[in-house]
C-alpha cells in the first residue's frame, strides 16, 4: 500500500471521526439544553358535558303554624289537648273561666225582668187612658209604651250579645285541622291577655325548608317542579316540590367589593312519617345544552386579548422534534364554579398544558413530562 493511499484513508477516517464527534456534541448540547427547559404536564381534550350542580340542606318546619292566644286574659280552667295531638277544625281545645261574663248576664237578665214588670204597669196605664177617653192621656200612654218597646228591644239584644260572647270566649276551638306542636299553658292557670296558649300546625300544608343559591343557579329550579329530598336520619328519599324562589340580599365581603345577588329556594315536603325538625338535603344536577370542550377554570388564563389556554406545538427536524408552548385563544360560554365550556378555539388533537415547572410565555420551548 502506498503512502498516498494510507494518507487518504487516514484523512477519511479523521473526517468521519470529526463529524461523529460534531454530531455527538450537537446531540449532547441539545440534550443538555432540553434538560433545562420548563417541564410541563399535558392532557388530551375529552368530550363531556358541563354539569350544573346545586346542593341544599335545612331543617323541616311546618308550612303553616299559628299561635293561639288568650285574647280576653281570662283564667284558664282546663286544657283539653296534649302536645303532638291531632285535632279537627272546631274541636274544643281550652276552657276559660266565665264568671265575669256570668255576672254581667245575671245583671242584664235582672234588668230585663224589671223592664218587663214595668211594661205591665204601662199597659195598665194605656188601658185606663182608653177607658177615660182623654185623647192627651191616651197619646201620652202610647208614647210611653213605644219608648218602652225600644228599650226592651235594646236590652234583649244586649243580653243576647253577652250570651254569645260567653260561648265564644269561654272556649278556644281549633281553627283548622292540625297538630298541637306546643302548649304553654296548663289547667287553673292565670294567663295575661294576648299571651300564647298553644301552637297549632296545619296538617294539610305539610313541611318546608329553604336554602340559598347564587343567582347564576336559579335556572336549575322551576316553581312547581318535583325534587327528591333526602332525610338524614335514615337516608331515605321523600318527594318535594319547589314552592318559591325569592331574592335575598347578600352583603359583599371586604375581599370582594362587588355586590352578589342570591336567592332563597323554598321546598315543601309531604310525607306521613314526617313530624318536623328533621335534617334534610337535596342534590340537583342538570347538563348544560351548550356545545364545546369542558375545561377546568384553573387551566384558563386571560390577557388583554382574551381568554386562552396553553397548548403544545410540535416542530419536527432532522435533529429531533421540539415542543413549544402556544396560546390558543378560546371563546368561553356556560360555566360552573370550577369549569367552563370552550365554545371555539380548540381542536380534538390539541394537548392542553395543565402544569408547568415555570411560568410560560408564548413560544417558549418546553419539555413534556
Amino acid at each position: 500500500m502506498t503512502s498516498t493511499s494510507k494518507r487518504q484513508r487516514l484523512t477519511a477516517a479523521l473526517f468521519v471521526l470529526f463529524f461523529a464527534i460534531l454530531a455527538g456534541l450537537t446531540f449532547f448540547s441539545s440534550t443538555l439544553e432540553t434538560m433545562t427547559l420548563p417541564k410541563v404536564v399535558t392532557e388530551k381534550l375529552t368530550s363531556k358535558s358541563l354539569v350544573h350542580q346545586v346542593k341544599g340542606s335545612g331543617v323541616l318546619t311546618p308550612r303553616k303554624q299559628v299561635d293561639l292566644l288568650n285574647e280576653t286574659g281570662s283564667k284558664i280552667v282546663k286544657v283539653h289537648v296534649k302536645e303532638n295531638a291531632e285535632v279537627k277544625k272546631g274541636q274544643k281545645l281550652v276552657t276559660f273561666d266565665s264568671s265575669d261574663q256570668d255576672d254581667q248576664i245575671d245583671q242584664e237578665e235582672t234588668a230585663l225582668k224589671k223592664q218587663k214588670l214595668n211594661r205591665e204597669i204601662l199597659e195598665e196605664d194605656m188601658l185606663n187612658a182608653l177607658i177615660g177617653g182623654d185623647e192627651q192621656v191616651i197619646a201620652k200612654a202610647e208614647r210611653a209604651l213605644e219608648l218602652d218597646n225600644m228599650d226592651l228591644e235594646l236590652a234583649q239584644k244586649k243580653l243576647n250579645k253577652l250570651r254569645k260572647e260567653k260561648v265564644d270566649k269561654q272556649t278556644l276551638t281549633a281553627p283548622f285541622d292540625g297538630k298541637i306542636t306546643k302548649i304553654t299553658a296548663e289547667d287553673s292557670m292565670a294567663a295575661s291577655q294576648g299571651g300564647t296558649i298553644l301552637t297549632l300546625m296545619d296538617s294539610g300544608k305539610g313541611f318546608e325548608f329553604s336554602f340559598a343559591v347564587e343567582s347564576d343557579n336559579t335556572a336549575l329550579f322551576e316553581i312547581g317542579s318535583k325534587v327528591s329530598v333526602r332525610l338524614q336520619k335514615d337516608n331515605t328519599l321523600v318527594n318535594g316540590v319547589i314552592e318559591e324562589i325569592k331574592a335575598a340580599s347578600q352583603e359583599s365581603s371586604e375581599e370582594d367589593s362587588s355586590d352578589k345577588s342570591s336567592y332563597q329556594v323554598v321546598v315543601s315536603v309531604s310525607d306521613d312519617g314526617i313530624k318536623g325538625g328533621e335534617q334534610v338535603s337535596l342534590d340537583i344536577k342538570k347538563e348544560s345544552n351548550e356545545k364545546g370542550y369542558v375545561l377546568p377554570k384553573k387551566w384558563v388564563h386571560k390577557d388583554t386579548t382574551g381568554s386562552y389556554v396553553f397548548v403544545i406545538e410540535e416542530k419536527k427536524s432532522s435533529l429531533g422534534n421540539t415542543f413549544n408552548a402556544r396560546k390558543a385563544y378560546i371563546v368561553t360560554g356556560d360555566s360552573t364554579e370550577d369549569e367552563v365550556v370552550a365554545v371555539s378555539g380548540l381542536s380534538p388533537d390539541d394537548e392542553i398544558i395543565i402544569e408547568s415547572s415555570e411560568p410560560l410565555q408564548e413560544g417558549n420551548r418546553i419539555r413534556v413530562y
